[in-house]
């Protein structure tokens, strides 16, 4: 007698094996979901703390602009404040100072008075949108904002360093010389914290745009 001794298929293990694979499938819709509220949802807890602390920024940006405009004055008078404070500047920076700041201390002033503003602005704005609208608007919006909060960061950085080595500000590094003296001057702590928001926004933007690309990729053979 010959035996048949192919085994026959069980339909308990069939149905294990579509549950498999069924919780194969939900665990990467969920993976794909997550990661498409990170970049698309409501921001979450840790980002909204971070979101605060750049319009807290550019709040400082934007009435530090603000102020220059409304008391008048600021350009006008640029050259005689950096002349003033030319003491404690370093010297490779005082020769700049000296051979294109100081002569076009005017035209610097208007620069600075714009650059303050704008950079208050979208550093505000940006993150309210985030905030209260992120998850009803387009990636293209998206992408501008995160690309409009990172560039008015990074100009915000180059202003305040600029600002602390003009004003002959205490390196971050050192220990003051006067125990009254502020321990790190506010010019030191905003680069620093506007690097991490530059890194941020850098970081997402990059996300979706890789995210947007590898949805419309055509599928490969064929």
């Amino acid at each position: 007698m010959i035996t048949d001794t192919r085994r026959q298929s069980n339909p308990l293990d069939l149905g294990k094996a579509d549950r498999k694979g069924d919780a194969g499938d939900w665990a990467r819709t969920s993976e794909t979901n997550a990661s498409s509220d990170e970049l698309r949802g409501k921001p979450s807890l840790a980002m909204i703390g971070l979101l605060l602390v750049t319009m807290i920024i550019g709040y400082e940006w934007f009435v530090s602009g603000i102020a220059k405009v409304v008391r008048g004055g600021f350009p006008a008078g640029l050259a005689d404040e950096l002349a003033g404070k030319s003491a404690g500047v370093p010297a490779w920076y005082l020769s700049l100072m000296q051979s294109a700041f100081i002569p076009n201390a005017e035209a610097f002033g208007y620069v600075i008075e714009v650059a303050e503003i704008l950079a208050g602005v979208a550093l505000i704005v940006g993150p309210l949108i985030w905030i209260f609208a992120w998850e009803r608007i387009s990636d293209r919006l998206r992408k501008a904002i995160l690309l409009f909060i990172a560039v008015s960061a990074i100009g915000a950085t180059f202003l305040a360093i600029n600002l602390h080595l003009a004003n002959g500000g205490s390196h971050p590094w050192l220990i003051p010389g006067n125990a009254f003296d502020e321990g790190i001057d506010l010019d030191s702590v905003l680069p620093a914290t506007q690097s991490v928001i530059t890194a941020v926004s850098i970081i997402l933007l990059q996300r979706l745009h890789r995210e947007r690309t590898g949805s419309v990729a055509p599928p490969a053979g064929g």
